[in-house]
């Protein structure tokens, strides 16, 4: 190895063997270089502004995430639109796209470093509070996410046009689904085709993945009586599931993949990387446009004809607000933000997805070691014909959705994720370091990781009854903001929870855990161990400790109805009290839908598109897709 590493070889070769070796080399590189060129991504139209300066365009987007990607897409269809799209990030890296790597992105310039505020009552195990770390790339958060493609269920939409939103319900938002999908499981395709469509910009498949230890769990789960379902976007919502992704031969197919390498082209589509946008400009109460700083440039502004819109995230979205005057008037004048709009909503109602980790050992007296010639194999496997381990997210994919308090129930409370450590695997460090526990967690996690791999259950509250916020730090664009997540505030969300971790203590008890070993890891927390084991009160303070995110924050811009005090938007997504403004995310949620937020998001993005054709009376185009 060190001679290899020296650049040296001590045997003899008089030429084929080290030509084919060269070729092995050389084949490896190429396939690693493939994997994402840099002429595969948009071009940066930035050093073309600076050079020539800014026309105004009829649209300014702000965010090049899960929902901007698809905007800038949908309303650059109309050649006679100019659109700008304007990304504090840059291309994704090489981790974005192999999904065995999604953590690797963590704590990396792809992505806004943000933490939310230390709580005495929430994530007390946590050095710095909850890590939430953002999307800072093209793709935003799709391209650093687990990939799961899950819609939520026919209830939460349901729900937000109940509130008041008209064209938000199940059967209006389905058809938006469908709209971005290309769907390549023809099981689900057969049995459940009014739910799901191809020939969409979005990929979703299965990922190929063999990992064992998902069969061992939806095994436990039929000896509990919990089924397996087939589609968790359909009309079932009870059950386990081995989730669908937004994934294509083993790569990410993210939003910046679906939507804005196939617009890449289009001449009056402009997209500015490294952009970091200070705030939306305003003429009164008409938005005129925005101001953003690139690397070698400060205070560049660009002026827009038709409508700002704002796809920032649920985090950065009311931050631009807030920088822009549109926020709580006393905050802001406190700040010296001149006030445009008094909006006392903004980045109240925040809503994220809660999660407690549970440990389990398995294995333990027999754990299977994954040798380097595994690991080599696997690199090639993948690296070549994208095959392997590395095209999956290991056991990542299986959902588990259930009702805590009636087992004859429609819809769910809980829903259960899963890791998998590896024996002796080195991720699990790297892993401790990304969620930020406190030493004396992490110490034991790895020092039992050297004994037994390890699986995870992230207990994940799906309607959570507290409600953070997002406010500014200062009235520095540069500064992160200060995120309230207000974790298990409400009573009612710790009685939950605790629910959801005595439900999947039960599989501990079954055939199917006991054969392979799976046993409870006990963690070591001195508060709760004083209380007695097992106790309501005990897991009360363990969930105090453990709590963090499963990265879903949302509802920061809420939209409502006239006469609701906490809406930021109407139902098609204008923001109150303005002109030529728009919010097209995450943070428009009424309420968190019951499962991962990438779908739903992409859904948002396709809706919102065509309301702004409706308004400016264009054709609402779509991308052509096959009804099954």
């Amino acid at each position: 190895m060190e001679a290899l590493m020296g650049g040296q070889c001590a045997a003899q070769s008089v030429g084929p063997a080290n030509q084919l070796f060269g070729l092995l080399v050389q084949t490896i590189l190429a396939a690693q270089c493939a994997i994402s060129p840099p002429d595969m991504w948009p071009k940066d139209y930035g050093p073309t502004a600076l050079a020539q300066g800014l026309d105004e365009y009829d649209f300014v987007i702000v965010g090049a995430g899960s929902a901007g990607s698809v905007v800038a897409n949908r309303l650059s269809e109309n050649p006679d639109w100019k659109v700008l799209l304007l990304e504090a990030g840059g291309d994704p890296p090489i981790e974005s796209e192999v999904p065995y790597l999604s953590f690797g992105l963590m704590n990396s310039s792809h992505v806004w470093n943000y933490y939310a505020e230390k709580s005495n009552t929430a994530s007390k195990g946590y050095k710095h509070g909850s890590y939430w770390p953002r999307g800072k790339m093209l793709g935003g958060c799709s391209s650093n996410n687990v990939m799961l493609y899950v819609r939520g269920n026919s209830r939460d939409y349901d729900r937000w046009e109940e509130q008041g939103n008209p064209g938000w319900g199940w059967k209006d938002v389905l058809e938006y689904f469908k709209k971005s999908e290309d769907n390549g499981a023809q099981h689900i395709l057969q049995e459940r085709a009014e739910y799901h469509a191809q020939g969409g910009l979005l990929k979703v498949n299965s990922f190929m993945s063999n990992e064992m230890t998902k069969l061992v769990i939806t095994e436990a789960a039929q000896e509990l009586g919990i089924p397996e379902l087939m589609d968790i976007n359909s009309d079932e919502y009870i059950g386990y599931n081995v989730a669908q992704g937004t994934v294509y031969k083993g790569r990410r197919w993210s939003t910046a993949k679906a939507f804005l390498n196939t617009a890449k082209d289009r001449p009056n589509l402009h997209i500015i990387k490294n952009a970091h946008v200070k705030k939306v400009n305003f003429d009164g109460t008409v938005a005129t446009g925005v101001t953003f700083d690139l690397p070698d440039q400060k205070d560049i502004s660009v002026s827009v004809s038709k409508e700002v819109v704002l796809s920032a995230g649920a985090v950065n979205t009311p931050q631009v607000l807030q920088l822009s005057g549109l926020g709580p008037k006393q905050q802001l004048e406190r700040l010296n933000i001149p006030v445009v709009k008094d909006v006392p909503s903004v980045g109240e109602n925040l809503q994220d997805h809660v999660i407690i980790p549970l440990f389990l050992t398995l294995h333990g007296s027999r754990p299977i070691e994954r040798n380097m010639d595994e690991l080599l194999d696997s690199i090639y496997s993948y690296f070549r014909y994208g095959l392997g381990t590395f095209g999956t997210v290991s056991v990542t994919d299986l959902l588990g959705f259930i009702n805590t308090q009636s087992p004859a129930a429609k819809f769910p409370d809980i829903q259960f994720h899963h890791m998998l450590y590896l024996w002796k695997t080195p991720d699990v460090a790297k892993i401790a370091q990304c969620f930020g526990w406190q030493d004396y967690i992490s110490h034991q996690i790895i020092e039992q990781n050297q004994k037994s791999e390890i699986l995870t259950i992230l207990v994940t509250l799906l309607n959570p009854k507290s409600k953070g916020s997002i406010q500014l730090r200062s009235s520095d664009p540069y500064e992160a903001p200060i995120i309230n997540a207000n974790y298990l505030d409400d009573q009612r969300d710790v009685k939950t929870v605790i629910r959801g971790i005595r439900f999947f203590r039960k599989f501990l008890d079954t055939e199917n855990f006991g054969y392979h070993e799976l046993k409870e890891f006990h963690l070591k927390i001195d508060e709760c161990d004083q209380l007695e084991y097992d106790s309501d009160s005990y897991w009360e303070c363990y969930a105090r400790y453990m709590s963090t995110t499963i990265y879903h924050p949302t509802s920061t811009a809420k939209m409502g109805p006239d006469g609701d005090h906490t809406a930021v938007v109407d139902s098609r997504l204008k923001v109150r009290g303005v002109q030529k403004l728009r919010v097209i995310d995450a943070s428009i949620m009424p309420d968190i839908v019951s499962g991962n937020t990438n779908a739903p998001s992409i859904m948002i993005g396709e809706k919102g598109s065509d309301l702004i054709k409706e308004d400016y009376d264009v054709h609402k185009g779509s991308a052509p897709h096959t009804e099954l």
